[in-house]
This record gives C-alpha cells, sequence and structure tokens, in this order.
C-alpha cells in the first residue's frame, strides 16, 4: 500500500495532475448548470418543478463545505431565470456534459496507459448514456439521503442518541456515496474494463481524500476567511471555484492509485 501511495504522487508529477486537474475544472464549470436542468426535468416527473428544483439545490449545496446558503440562493436564482425548453435544454446538456466525461475519459486514459479509443460517435453514445446513468444515480442518492433524514429524525433523535454518533454517521454516508461515485468512474469511464479491486482501491481513497479536503476546507474558510478580504462579494464565487479545483485533485490522484496498482499487479504478473 505504501510503494502504491508513492507510486500514485510520483504519477501525478509526471502526468502533470495539477494541469489535469484544472482542465477536469473547467469543464465542470461549465458542464453543471446544464446538468442541474436534467436532474430537475428527470425529478420533475414525481414532484413539481418548484419542489424538484429545490429538493436538487438541497441536496447539492451541502456538498460545498463553505457558503452553502450563498450557494444555494445563487443556484436557485440561475434555475429560476432560466428560458431555455426542456428539449432545447436536454440537447445542451448533451452538448457541454459529453465534454465534461470525454475529458474526464481522455484523463483516466492518459493515466491509465490507454492508448485506443472507441471512435468518435461510439464514444459519444457513451456519453450521452453516462449522462443518463448520473443523474439516475442522483436521484438513487437522493432518495438515500432523505431516508436517512427520516431515520434521524424519528428514529436516532428519540433514541437520545449522541449528535456527535449522528454526525459521523452522517460523514460515513457520505463516503459511502462518493465511494460508489468514484468506483463507477474509475471502472467503467476509461476504455478499457479496469480491475474491480484496483478500481475499489482507488474509490476509496479519493472519497476519504474528499472528505478530508471539506473538513479542511472548511476550516481554513472559517478560521482565515481570505477569500471574503481579497474578493469581497464574488468571494462565494472563487471558493466554490477553488473547492472544484481541489475535487478535480482528488478524482485524478484517486486515479493515479488506481494505475499505480494496475502497474504493480502486472509487474508482479
Amino acid at each position: 500500500m505504501v510503494r502504491g501511495v508513492r507510486n500514485a504522487f510520483s504519477g501525478f508529477y509526471a502526468h502533470q495532475g495539477f494541469f489535469l486537474a484544472a482542465g477536469l475544472s473547467f469543464y465542470f464549470m461549465i458542464c453543471l448548470i446544464p446538468f442541474l436542468f436534467l436532474i430537475i426535468s428527470l425529478l420533475g416527473f414525481i414532484l413539481s418543478s418548484e419542489e424538484a428544483t429545490r429538493q436538487v439545490i438541497k441536496q447539492l449545496a451541502p456538498i460545498m463545505p463553505v457558503y452553502q446558503k450563498e450557494i444555494g440562493r445563487i443556484l436557485l436564482r440561475i434555475v429560476a431565470t432560466r428560458n431555455v425548453s426542456g428539449i432545447l435544454g436536454t440537447v445542451i446538456l448533451i452538448l457541454f456534459s459529453t465534454q465534461l466525461f470525454g475529458a474526464s475519459r481522455l484523463v483516466l486514459d492518459r493515466i491509465l496507459g490507454v492508448k485506443r479509443g472507441r471512435g468518435f460517435f461510439r464514444g459519444m453514445l457513451f456519453d450521452i448514456f453516462w449522462i443518463f446513468l448520473i443523474g439516475a444515480l442522483f436521484l438513487a442518492a437522493l432518495a438515500v439521503t432523505d431516508l436517512f433524514a427520516w431515520f434521524k429524525v424519528f428514529i436516532l433523535r428519540p433514541a437520545q442518541m449522541p449528535r456527535e454518533w449522528i454526525h459521523y454517521m452522517s460523514i460515513g454516508l457520505g463516503v459511502a456515496l462518493a465511494t460508489w461515485m468514484f468506483y463507477l468512474l474509475y471502472r467503467h469511464l476509461p476504455h478499457r474494463p479496469i480491475p474491480r479491486g484496483a478500481a475499489l482501491a482507488g474509490a476509496l481513497v479519493a472519497s476519504v481524500l474528499w472528505e478530508v479536503a471539506k473538513q479542511l476546507f472548511h476550516l481554513y474558510i472559517v478560521t482565515v476567511g481570505v477569500y471574503d478580504q481579497i474578493y469581497g462579494p464574488l468571494g462565494v464565487l472563487v471558493a466554490f471555484v477553488m473547492f472544484v479545483y481541489y475535487s478535480a485533485i482528488v478524482f485524478v490522484l484517486g486515479a493515479e492509485y488506481v494505475g499505480a496498482l494496475e502497474r504493480g499487479r502486472f509487474a508482479r504478473g
């Protein structure tokens, strides 16, 4: 394991991981709003459009370790003022979101040493499939978190469970959901299948690092608050962009760990 971690950091430096993370952050920012449109449209089949919007924002905002209310209000304002039809919104989503998945696959292929792809049209269809898969997984995660909220209110609190335990359970649930997401991306997004063990190990590393990054980022903002001091009203936006960048670094580091485990397996073989 120690050798795998060392090789992962070596690979991160060799593959210029900071630049890869910056590219992924750029594509994520382009894709974010169209992706919100699709999620809200899918959830709108079950709830009203307004309630669907509130539910999606309520689940997305806590991912950000700071400025949750401010980011939630900004996203609500953006979604409320959209002027595109459902069909046009879906087309925009496909055009922009396929770039995000294509960029993510390019990063994974470079790290994992994959040389051949699927071709343009097959790759486009595969990316469209991933758009709807991630949307469905988001709805599943929404159901799980709502179930845990119900369990916390009606079971744990009446049982007088300590708040610290409930907090740790919430963190554990977040890590489990993040591990699930990273595992699917690491195993199935590249142009060749990745061994389950390596993908799961990389997903665990990435999810734990992501939780640590959230806690450290929250501590940094609360104690230093440099973004408000330097950027003023734009501090919330700058903090959001920086956290997206840190999350992309975690994604790349997890992929490097997967690659290190794969190379170690082939070397032993």
